[in-house]
């Protein structure tokens, strides 16, 4: 059987990663230590399994500050959890004890400093036998919201829950419901003014009219701007505004005169 640090270099190996880069680590019955070692360097795992190594101290556990779900099922561990503590797994929320050689609740007493704790599963454990273990360590650990999956009122957790909640701790994205930021596509007008998508096809579809529109609205403007000022220098020069009409008049009378006589 391998030993724990080969084991190591193989999943290295295998997930072709360095131990800084590895989120998750899952070496059950991959080898045989009485120590968790040679972990050191993975300080962003997340999730880590050590199950049926044949562990029996916890002493030296590694500094771990992100790890949230650490799984140490099926070993021969008495005790000793101030180890855990003393690594300052402040991160953990799920700590799998199940299948140890745990004899007493006040074993778990140290577990009181890690703030992050809410899952612990300590079945097949001698110190569960009492009908009334449960009730004890929830006393005990008062942030504590499941023990060995059920809660306080005896409620079994949801499976899909448990791995949510893991899921969240463990920095994965969230489900965006508005469902905006990525992909949604931008257009330009000619005044360098900005169209989203939905606004497109309307920019498309009245954009030639539009214009048109405009045009028409600047000659109608010019013709109205053209008779204010003939109004308002009528108004500053009665006499001159008078003349001009005659004249203007006088011509008009002239142009049907000569269009008469071509048509005679």
């Amino acid at each position: 059987m391998k030993d724990i640090q080969q084991a190591i270099a193989d999943e290295l190996a295998k997930q072709k990663k360095q131990p800084e880069q590895i989120n998750s680590l899952t070496l059950d019955s991959k080898c045989k230590s009485t120590h968790v070692k040679g972990l050191d360097a993975f300080v962003n795992v997340q999730s880590l399994s050590l199950c049926g190594l044949g562990l029996t101290s916890l002493e030296g556990f590694p500094k771990l500050p992100k790890l949230a779900r650490l799984t140490l099922s099926d070993n021969r561990i008495p005790g000793g959890l101030q180890h855990l503590v003393d690594a300052g797994l402040t991160s953990l929320r799920t700590l799998e004890l199940a299948n140890n050689r745990i004899a007493s609740l006040e074993e778990l007493a140290p577990l009181k400093a890690l703030p992050s704790l809410q899952s612990l599963d300590l079945d097949q454990c001698p110190c569960t036998k009492s009908a009334e273990h449960a009730a004890q360590v929830f006393a005990m650990l008062d942030e504590l919201k499941f023990l060995d999956s059920m809660d306080k009122e005896g409620r079994e957790r949801d499976g899909d829950e448990e791995e949510e909640d893991f899921e969240e701790e463990a920095g994965e994205e969230e489900y965006d419901p508005e469902g905006g930021g990525e992909g949604e596509e931008e257009f330009e007008d000619e005044e360098g003014g900005e169209f989203e998508e939905g606004e497109k096809e309307y920019a498309v579809l009245v954009g030639a009219d539009a214009v048109g529109e405009d045009e028409e609205g600047d000659y109608q403007e010019e013709g109205e701007e053209d008779d204010d000022e003939g109004e308002e220098a009528e108004a500053a020069d009665p006499a001159s505004g008078a003349k001009k009409r005659k004249r203007g008049e006088a011509e008009e009378e002239e142009e049907e005169g000569d269009d008469a006589e071509e048509a005679e």
